[in-house]
């Protein structure tokens, strides 16, 4: 039977499980079977990755692969290129290879735009520059969107960016101590909405209320945001999912697909000192996505 290869970091996670859960509805329309590697990110991760699917290219029965979090070398790639067959990258941009990611530095760029809009002069955003195995730029690039948009707005960007480890525990502990201090922000952005939640759980805890004490936006729509009442940026993994393997089945012939990324505006975010949550939708979006 038909198959193709797909490679992730982590099961029994919520985004990597509804990617491969779009593959693999995609596939079973194909009647195309899926075999799912898990190897840890990194670049040890990658390697082993790279030689996988070096060696089931290889076989007559598999029709292509598809990395999620891997970001191969432009060795590896000329590696895989040479067996013919499409490999696509989920997660950033891959020279050499299709891919299909979300446009990073312009969706931090607009999340920070919404802040802004609503009159907040003071926001920090949780989680840049933090040591990581991550293969892409994922994280550099949000620093940069937020970055540029508070820099345009004339305010200071550099001294309010906080890292931490990607856990809710290390997300916690980071926005207890920023929301302990006598001038702390009054608007978050975090750089994914489970740590979006750490920060609503700090601020809880602290007696702050959200949002006429802080406003706090995030990135994803994780399935636990509307219960949270989060405002965020929405990613369909599914359909990441569904586009990745659209390419490997030949029916579209995309080499980079940027996923669309709506704003979700939920109970989390209002100009400062109100507790009316406001129903503004940016308009600079899809500018900010072609000038990336």
């Amino acid at each position: 039977m038909p198959s193709i290869e797909v490679a992730v970091p982590f099961r029994d996670n919520w985004y990597f499980d509804a990617v491969c859960a779009g593959i693999e509805r995609r596939a079973r329309a194909a009647e195309v079977d899926v075999h799912v590697l898990v190897e840890a990110a990194g670049a040890r991760g990658r390697a082993i990755v790279a030689d996988r699917f070096d060696e089931v290219l290889r076989e007559p029965d598999r029709i292509g692969a598809i990395s999620v979090g891997f970001e191969f070398t432009a060795p590896q790639v000329a590696r895989l290129v040479e067996h013919g067959r499409p490999v696509v990258v989920v997660g950033g941009p891959c020279a050499g290879l299709p891919s299909v990611f979300i446009a990073d530095a312009a969706v931090a760029h607009a999340a920070t735009d919404q802040l802004i809009a609503l009159g907040h002069s003071s926001i920090a955003h949780l989680a840049g520059y933090a040591l990581s195995a991550d293969d892409f730029t994922m994280r550099s690039d949000r620093v940069r969107g937020y970055s540029e948009a508070m820099l345009e707005a004339g305010f200071d960007a550099y001294s309010h960016v906080v890292p931490c480890e990607f856990s809710h525990a290390a997300a916690y502990r980071a926005a207890v101590d920023m929301l302990s201090q006598p001038d702390r922000p009054t608007a978050v952005f975090a750089v994914a909405d489970e740590l979006a939640f750490a920060v609503l759980d700090a601020a809880r805890d602290l007696g702050l209320d959200v949002p006429r004490d802080l406003s706090v936006i995030g990135i994803d729509d994780h399935p636990d945001a509307e219960a949270r009442g989060l405002t965020t940026w929405r990613q369909d993994p599914e359909a990441v999912g569904a586009a990745a393997a659209d390419r490997v089945l030949g029916r579209t012939d995309e080499d980079r697909q940027v996923v669309e990324t709506p704003l979700i505006v939920r109970t989390t975010t209002a100009p400062p000192g109100s507790r009316r949550p406001s129903t503004r939708k940016p308009g600079r979006l899809g500018r900010l996505l072609r000038g990336w």
